[in-house]
């Protein structure tokens, strides 16, 4: 059995399971490419009610045996810190000890460390001597910090934490750039890898991109686009003061902004206050489908200002439709820029920087085409099905490295 512990909780209504949709996905990911080599799928997480769902922040579906998917509720998420040390935390344990009975692999997921049910589950298996992956977080803690106490207090028990789970783990896959440099260092089987959602059918063919490309010599505006959430650290007030300059210095670039979120409102009238609300479009909330993706393929590039590191989905799916990159030099966008060769980045807050590099592209198109090339192949190199069979290739092999058990 394929053990996946996860802080993502269960809502339950009597005998049914339902969870968010986004990780739905991953979840029929992980039972189609690892869990399908050891006998099923067992998804262990805190619970709550049907009540708790907040209808606007999320959209469920059901999960469980229909999907072939075993889930098991554990400790009512609502409880306060205080009471999951004093009393949920040896539910949670119980729950681990149960499930590692049956479990070739036990999957976990760091994420905090104020309630580290990954830490409790990692430690528990390397006890019981079961096979361990460890996935590490998003993001590095330390980038996002604020520099206040509770933030130092709070990287500094995470650091604690992975550096004894990344040596204890059979094997640790560690997001590619920040991530992977800060905790590679602690040893073990580490893997670098990314976290992409797009499948290689959904990367715009060759022609297709071709003919958006020639079309690139046609006189018209060229089109950026910004799909994710509406709040500020994503930079979206700088990327409007960035279409603003490039229509003062010669250029008119149309800008499509997909997405919501509380800055919405502030976002509207700051294109009216700029004189810009006829190249801002506002598109409202949209899901990441392969649709998605086609529609995505429409435009010219992406225009991505964040203020803080951020590790966007947004990123992965450009790529898949052949779009070049314009952004911030945050250390997610420098990795994947010096790797796959999808764009240019400027400082943060460089907003004359930045429309300058917009007015060169508009300018001088040619020098667009061989960046969309770029994100193309980015995209296919990307796609889940590459990062999945890797991943299912290290997770055999840690599994073959230990000695045999009779563990379905």
């Amino acid at each position: 059995m394929y053990v996946i512990t996860t802080h993502i909780p269960v809502f339950v209504d009597g005998d049914r399971y339902f969870t968010d949709v986004n990780w739905q996905l991953d979840l029929i990911l992980a039972r189609d490419w690892l869990a399908c080599h050891f006998r099923g799928l067992t998804v262990l997480s805190p619970s709550l009610p049907m009540n708790a769902v907040d209808s606007e922040a999320m959209r469920i579906v059901p999960i469980g045996h229909d999907d072939g998917i075993r889930v098991i509720p554990s400790f009512d998420k609502r409880c306060r810190t205080r009471d999951f040390w004093v009393k949920q935390r040896y539910q949670w344990k119980s729950d681990v000890q149960r499930t590692l009975a049956t479990a070739k692999v036990i999957h976990n997921s760091a994420v905090e460390a104020f309630r580290p049910l990954w830490y409790l589950a990692q430690m528990e298996a390397y006890r019981a001597k079961v096979t361990t992956v460890l996935v590490g977080p998003d993001m590095d803690p330390h980038a996002t910090s604020s520099g206040s106490l509770k933030d130092k207090l709070d990287c500094f028990a995470f650091d604690f934490m992975m550096r004894r789970a990344v040596t204890s783990a059979d094997l640790t896959l560690l997001k590619e750039g920040l991530v992977y440099d800060r905790y590679s260092r602690y040893g073990g089987n580490k893997k670098a890898f990314c976290h992409s959602m797009h499948i290689a059918d959904d990367v715009l063919h060759e022609s297709q991109l071709e003919l958006r490309l020639k079309s690139l010599d046609k006189k018209r505006p060229l089109r950026a686009v910004y799909a994710g959430r509406l709040v500020a650290r994503k930079g979206l007030r700088d990327a409007i003061d960035v279409i603003t300059l490039s229509k003062r210095l010669g250029s008119f670039i149309e800008y499509h902004i997909f997405g919501s979120g509380p800055e919405e409102a502030n976002l509207r009238q700051q294109a009216i206050d700029n004189g810009v609300e006829d190249l801002i479009h506002f598109h409202g909330f949209v899901e990441y489908t392969s649709d998605f993706i086609s529609r995505l393929a429409t435009y010219d590039l992406l225009l991505f200002m964040p203020t803080e590191e951020d590790t966007p989905r947004m990123l992965y799916d450009a790529m898949a439709a052949g779009l070049p990159v314009v952004g911030t030099r945050i250390p997610f966008l420098v990795h994947r820029v010096k790797q796959d060769g999808l764009g240019v980045l400027v400082d943060i807050h460089a907003v004359e920087h930045a429309a300058e590099q917009l007015r060169a592209f508009d300018m001088n198109r040619e020098s667009l085409k061989g960046f969309s090339r770029s994100a193309r192949e980015a995209g296919k190199t990307h796609s889940i099905q590459n990062w999945y069979q890797r991943r299912a290739d290290w997770t055999l092999a840690a599994v073959a490295s230990r000695r045999p058990t009779n563990k379905s």
